[in-house]
């Protein structure tokens, strides 16, 4: 089995934003897709989501990544911005890995949804799973991603059977500490996060997988009864000399059932 999952977002500078997700699962010579979106307005708290099977997986060229669903009604460019971070194999073992690329760790974004256009900044990765999802090495995961002019950092912590921890600023590895779910810290650097908006909670079989179709019945339990709860947030990120930049966070804790 392999399971190739893109998520994408972007924000506009007032707090706008989308989140998108396409996968597709191959077994043998059968294979299941799925497309999702997120989506809010600045200062609401509501949030809309849909899913829904099939749909075409994003293509990567060197100065952007594109994506879109008519299904959906979304259409996405994420350009340039700061330079990819290299291809990770996060874990391996006999029976398969974990391989993540993050194309655009801070793009320029142009998102059409429905008839509007929003553009801001975003951001695009990629997970490429043959490891078989029951074989998952991961109890608790916490990813995030912060954005500011000329400023990002990703992150992503797990723990299981295998504890890890990865954290890039500016598309290079620093050693980071996350003492709690708004504050990331690393040599001369502090990422302090505000509560922000719930984007979505509960367990994933009732809201990520409820539109998926028949990939949803590809995965063990232990991922359907999944807990995540995903959020929007305000962040100030102080650098080595003390500067403060500005920006959004999205990030999310998932507890695996």
């Amino acid at each position: 089995m392999r399971i190739e999952k893109w998520y994408l977002d972007s924000v506009t500078p007032d707090g706008a934003g989308i989140i998108a997700y396409a996968a597709r699962a191959y077994l043998g010579p059968f294979s299941a897709a799925f497309s999702e979106e997120l989506e809010w307005r600045a200062g609401s708290p509501l949030v809309r989501g849909r899913a829904v099977p099939g749909g075409r997986l994003p293509t990567a060229a060197p100065d952007e990544v594109r994506w879109g669903n008519r299904t959906l009604g979304i259409e996405g460019r994420w350009l340039s911005g700061l330079n990819p971070i290299p291809s990770l194999v996060l874990h391996e073992e006999p029976t398969g890995r974990i391989e993540w690329t993050c194309f655009r760790p801070a793009a320029s974004t142009t998102v059409r949804v429905g008839r509007e256009n929003r553009n801001g900044l975003g951001y695009a990765e990629r997970l490429i799973l043959t490891l078989p999802p029951r074989k998952l090495p991961i109890r608790e995961l916490r990813w995030g991603r912060f954005i500011a002019a000329e400023q990002s950092c990703v992150w992503i912590r797990w723990q299981g059977s295998v504890d890890r921890n990865w954290c890039f600023h500016n598309g290079g590895f620093v050693e980071a500490a996350m003492p709690d779910l708004h504050l990331l810290t690393w040599p001369a650097h502090r990422l302090q996060l505000e509560t922000g908006i719930v984007l979505r909670t509960g367990c994933i079989a009732d809201t990520a997988l409820k539109g998926t179709g028949p990939l949803r019945w590809l995965l063990p339990a232990s991922v359907r009864n999944l807990q995540e709860t995903k959020w929007c947030s305000r962040g100030v990120l102080t650098d080595s000399a003390g500067r403060q930049h500005e920006g959004w966070a999205i990030h999310e804790v998932a507890i695996f059932g």
